[in-house]
């Protein structure tokens, strides 16, 4: 598909010296637009798709849709949906922001999955960071009331700016885990991707935010 330029996406869509091409079936499984009537979860950034497999798992009745630029993620994500017989699963190649303006109407999304979005951990960057006070204001009218928000990072700057943009929009999101036994990432039922592996290969830990909104 074309990404509209108006959705900027930055970092690398393939692996070095990989061919950029999505599989025939991940062709067959990209998104169309979302019935509204039905549970629809969103995995944003999905990398290598193991969240997604592991949310699909659990209620096939629920409708997962991975938001993913990276071509090699998107295939791995297709391959382990015809693995394991998963027929609940869609794919969005580019920028969640287009992929909620031209596929969702208003109240059709249950839950959000941001799981170790990219830190961007140079300040100069800081700006390509997603979550932040815009995208929370968008996100609130795609949102059914009582719609669930997971948030994992291990990089501390990045949860630092998260807390605060949670606590500007405090009147539209609640939070839920406010008890810090259930900050810890690896101490919870959360999918084990591929970065909360690198993080606790590290020594660094994740820190888990789940809201509500009102």
């Amino acid at each position: 598909m074309i990404i509209n330029t108006k959705y900027r996406l930055y970092g690398r869509s393939k692996g070095r010296g990989k061919i950029n091409n999505i599989s025939n079936y991940a062709k067959k499984i990209n998104i169309k637009k979302i019935d509204s009537k039905k549970y629809n979860i969103i995995d944003i950034g999905v990398g290598y798709g193991e969240s997604t497999i592991e949310i699909a798992k659990i209620d096939k009745n629920k409708n997962v849709i991975a938001c993913e630029k990276y071509i090699d993620g998107i295939n791995k994500v297709a391959e382990n949906c015809l693995a394991n017989s998963l027929d609940n699963i869609s794919i969005f190649h580019g920028n969640v922001n287009q992929f909620l303006d031209e596929y969702c109407s208003y109240k059709s999304i249950s839950e959000i999955y941001i799981l170790f979005p990219d830190p961007w951990p140079k300040k100069r960057h800081f700006k390509r960071r997603l979550i932040n006070d815009s995208f929370f204001k968008k996100i609130k009218h795609y949102l059914n009331n009582g719609a669930l928000i997971h948030i994992s990072s291990d990089s501390k700057t990045y949860i630092s700016s998260i807390l605060f943009t949670v606590y500007k929009a405090r009147l539209d999101y609640k939070w839920i885990n406010q008890q810090k036994e259930n900050w810890d990432y690896a101490n919870l039922t959360m999918p084990k991707t591929k970065y909360f592996k690198k993080a606790l290969e590290k020594g660094d830990n994740s820190f888990y935010l789940k809201l509500m909104k009102i």
